[in-house]
């Protein structure tokens, strides 16, 4: 009797805590949604279906502007990769990290270990994090991933411009030199790997592709097939893999519990020609800090959270990031240094504003630009081979101190400043007034110049024989000005 009793207690104690944990277990993943970040390379902003491209087919990418949040004024925080990323993982602005540059293989320098990052915020509150791609943020051992918050890590340790490409998988690296035809897929299909492994509990996926920055390889099975060109089958693979995870979040039954995010680093990178991508109707790209060098495509999905066809009002930056996903996942902020980003889930889950539409433009270091509200303000510049802008796109000429309003005029073609004197007093003081408040701030560290210049041979061909062309058809025409003109001569 006491047995048979004893057994009956056992089993429904046994039956109350397994209740009771699967209960707790499902609170804990709807309070705490899993985070997938995706990171292209060097996309512009007009390189994308929903963003205005014509020759390109993205039609994940699309659903996920169409079914969630489609930003039209996000911000990287630098238009160069490095700092870029330092400001996603940090929120904070790169000036204060003393990151200013992209680091190359002899950079002896990284990202510092003592920032806090997301993986390091998100797995304090309870995320399995693992990152896949390229991570381009130090490379020595101290600064990579594994000693950076996140628990798992397949990828580059930076550009696929730079040589020496091998796989890290966590402390292994694999010797056998990367074939980049498959690295969007060999990516996809070990972020797919990490969701499976990891779908019982909440996770951070943050999955950094390597492309489409040059040199742009896409497989077989893409390649050739968009009206894009070889640039077009790049993004197209890009959008396949987004896709795949799309999909095995379905499968999973994780979709409606999943915020997916699909972004991009900076600009694209207009000096490479047609392997360099389109900013649209913004100006310059890549490494300017015009729009088109830092406005970026971006958007946001998350099934039954999101509302279809949300779309935030006003600018959004890199920066948010952080400062979002600790609301998302009811992590405290660090409360020892300056978080520059701002949270920004009320512009995801309700189409709201950020409370701050400021944002201050940075590149090697120095403040190039800054925006208030409507106003964008960009201060005299020397140029950088302007002369050069009429044979290639991606250099850019000098220009005196100029204003925009820029939602009247998002191409930056109209200087105002003549006309809004008063205001740009305002605003060079506002610029003074935020360089005062950052206070003592690091060296910058080190980059180092070592690279693999191979992929840009193609380009120095092309610019050659642009510029021998140019010359051969000046010099017809002035042969054929100089005889018409002793013609005329020999006639007087």
């Amino acid at each position: 009797m006491f047995s048979r009793m004893y057994f009956s207690f056992t089993l429904s104690f046994l039956l109350t805590a397994f209740a009771m944990g699967a209960a707790a277990s499902t609170i804990e993943r709807q309070n705490k949604p899993n985070i997938i970040f995706i990171f292209a390379d060097d996309l512009g902003y007009g390189d994308i279906g929903a963003y205005g491209s014509t020759t390109i087919n993205t039609p994940n990418i699309d659903k996920m502007a169409a079914e969630g949040a489609m930003f039209s004024e996000f911000y990287a925080a630098s238009p160069v990769c490095t700092p870029s990323r330092a400001a996603l993982l940090t929120g904070r602005y790169p000036i204060r990290q003393g990151i200013h540059q992209v680091f190359y293989p002899e950079s002896f320098q990284g990202m510092d270990p003592e920032e806090i990052t997301i993986a390091e915020l998100l797995k304090d509150a309870g995320y399995t994090t693992g990152m896949v791609g390229k991570w381009h943020l130090g490379h020595h051992q101290q600064y990579m991933p594994l000693n950076q918050g996140f628990d798992d890590f397949f990828g580059l340790p930076y550009s696929n411009d730079m040589g020496g490409l091998y796989y890290f998988d966590n402390h292994d690296i694999d010797f056998t030199e990367v074939d980049q035809r498959f690295i969007t897929k060999k990516y996809t299909e070990r972020a797919l790997q990490f969701i499976d492994k990891h779908q019982q509990k909440p996770f951070f996926l943050y999955l950094s592709h390597s492309m489409p920055h040059v040199p742009l390889y896409a497989s077989p099975e893409f390649e050739g097939k968009s009206a894009g060109g070889l640039y077009g089958d790049v993004i197209e693979e890009l959008d396949w893999s987004v896709g795949q995870i799309l999909k095995r979040l379905d499968k999973l039954g994780l979709s409606k519990n999943s915020l997916v995010i699909f972004t991009s680093d900076n600009g694209p990178w207009l000096l490479m020609g047609e392997g360099g991508g389109s900013a649209g109707k913004l100006r310059e790209g890549k490494r300017f800090t015009f729009e088109g060098g830092m406005r970026v495509p971006t958007v946001a999905y998350w099934p039954d959270t999101i509302s279809a066809n949300t779309k935030p009002k006003g600018i959004a930056t890199m920066l948010d990031w952080l400062p979002t996903f600790a609301k998302l996942s009811g992590s405290p902020l660090p409360s020892d240094r300056v978080i520059d980003g701002q949270d920004i889930s009320t512009m995801l889950l309700n189409g709201g504003t950020r409370a701050e539409q400021t944002f201050f433009y940075y590149m090697n270091g120095k403040i190039r630009a800054y925006r208030n509200g409507d106003w964008k303000i960009k201060l005299a510049y020397k140029g950088e081979l302007g002369f050069l802008s009429w044979i290639q796109k991606g250099f850019v000429s000098g220009h005196e101190l100029l204003l925009f309003n820029l939602t009247d005029d998002p191409e930056e073609q109209y200087n105002l400043a003549e006309s809004e004197g008063g205001r740009v007093e305002v605003m060079l003081a506002e610029i003074e007034t935020f360089k005062r408040s950052l206070g003592e701030l690091p060296d910058a560290k080190k980059t180092g110049k070592n690279m693999d210049y191979g992929p840009y041979i193609s380009l120095i061909g092309s610019l050659a024989i642009k510029s021998l062309l140019i010359v051969v058809l000046l010099s017809l025409f002035l042969y054929w000005l100089i005889r018409k003109s002793v013609r005329f001569i020999r006639r007087k």
